[in-house]
């Protein structure tokens, strides 16, 4: 009988704490949290609180080019290490191509790139209105092409920023640096 009890004083718990509901004025009720995010315009609220250069259909799209270089690795010289032996190819996979992002309104990354050293790539992330970060990606698995990371500031119609790069095998490390505006 007492593990009855216990069950039903836990069930009377949990309808009286309960989710927080909102009223129809869209208030919280006493005791709910506040929201930590932004309303959508879907929701009846302002897109410029979503993210930064989102129109108010909530997307935004830019374009621009990159910078291609050569990267740095390091490999430590104490004794683990003695046996690796690392040959960057500084005449593979350098110069600009173009780049094309957008942002959704609730801050998706989307892009992509044709060519230039770049070539064929897929471009996914998120933005928080300030910055951006994302994973570029081979179109084609199989094109033993550049992939790794993007981070960028995002200030109003521009995007400024640095990929860190390498080939599949990671015998060619590159850093890349690119800026796209607002088309």
């Amino acid at each position: 009988m007492t593990m009855l009890r216990a069950i039903g004083l836990g069930l009377t718990l949990l309808v009286l704490t309960g989710c927080p509901k909102k009223n129809d004025e869209g208030k919280a009720e006493a005791g709910a949290e506040p929201s930590t995010t932004a309303a959508s315009p879907a929701d009846g609220g302002d897109a410029s609180a979503t993210t930064a250069g989102a129109t108010k259909d909530g997307a935004a799209a830019f374009k621009g080019k990159y910078t291609v270089a050569a990267g740095t690795m390091y490999v430590p010289e104490a004794k683990d290490w003695a046996s690796v032996k690392w040959k960057n190819d500084d005449t593979k996979l350098l110069g600009d191509g173009e780049l094309s992002l957008a942002i959704d309104a609730a801050g998706r990354v989307t892009g992509s790139s044709e060519g230039g050293p770049l070539g064929a790539a897929v471009i996914e992330g998120k933005s928080d209105g300030q910055t951006l970060a994302a994973t570029v990606r081979r179109k084609d698995p199989t094109d033993d092409g550049l992939t790794g990371t993007l981070l960028a500031t995002v200030a109003g119609d521009q995007i400024d920023g640095t990929m860190k790069l390498s080939e599949f095998t990671a015998a060619v490390v590159r850093t890349a640096t690119f800026s796209v505006t607002k088309k």
